[in-house]
């Protein structure tokens, strides 16, 4: 441990979001110990992030790359990364970013995010978080998934690739059927998105319908790859 360190771990010590200990300085976010009762997902559709029955584990099936739900929808991204179940604490840790306006924990949620993913980093061009309306970014003053992709990233993502151009109902009152319609033609990306390969960071993913658009936006405009990383993955709808 540096000396820079101990002396901003003295001044700013950091503690463990779940059982409040002091963090040691190789942990993040959450202590060692509290990391593994956290849910993460085990099993989930490398194509679409669709939960799997983890029953499948016991018979030797540690992957799934296609599965029914992939051949009822066109997605436009072309793999999906998620690290938890939309489960408590997790869930609870979402929702009070997004409504307590909590803009430390999503920075440290995305740091804790890289340590699994950090592979990311080097094998795309470009990290874009969602982004939301100009309406409802003045309505709500940040994006969750920016500041998640900032943490993600150690410093300010790109904004500009990709913009929202329909302020759109929030998807949480709607049906699974409603979400996509709802965001239909809701992106826009830039002509120099073209032959990139872009990883879209979101911090919730339940039927998808949000970030394919988003992918389909960047795909119209010659991405060559899209991918999908987020915290949780939801049931479906």
């Amino acid at each position: 441990m540096s000396l820079l360190n101990k002396v901003l771990d003295f001044f700013f010590p950091e503690f463990c979001e779940v059982c409040n200990h002091h963090l040691k300085p190789q942990e993040v976010f959450v202590c060692r110990r509290c990391l593994n009762t956290l849910p993460f997902l085990k099993l989930y559709c490398q194509r679409c992030g669709s939960l799997v029955s983890e029953s499948l584990l016991e018979k030797g099936i540690d992957r799934i790359e296609y599965c029914s739900y992939c051949s009822q929808k066109n997605f436009y991204f072309d793999r999906v990364f998620a690290l938890f179940q939309y489960k408590e604490p997790v869930s609870e840790w979402l929702v009070r970013i997004k409504f307590a306006q909590d803009f430390r924990l999503a920075f440290a949620l995305g740091k804790l995010i890289r340590g699994f993913f950090s592979f990311l980093l080097s094998d795309v061009d470009m990290i874009l978080p969602v982004p939301l309306s100009n309406e409802r970014l003045r309505e709500r003053g940040f994006n969750q998934s920016a500041l998640l992709a900032w943490g993600f990233l150690g410093r300010k993502p790109v904004s500009e690739a990709i913009s929202r151009v329909k302020c759109t109902k929030p998807q949480t009152e709607l049906t699974g059927k409603e979400r996509w319609e709802n965001v239909k033609g809701a992106f826009l990306a830039k002509d120099w998105i073209k032959e990139k390969k872009v990883l879209l960071i979101d911090d919730v993913m339940t039927t998808g319908a949000t970030v394919n658009e988003a992918a389909k936006a960047l795909k119209m405009k010659g991405a060559k790859e899209v991918y999908v990383l987020v915290v949780a993955r939801n049931q479906l709808l």
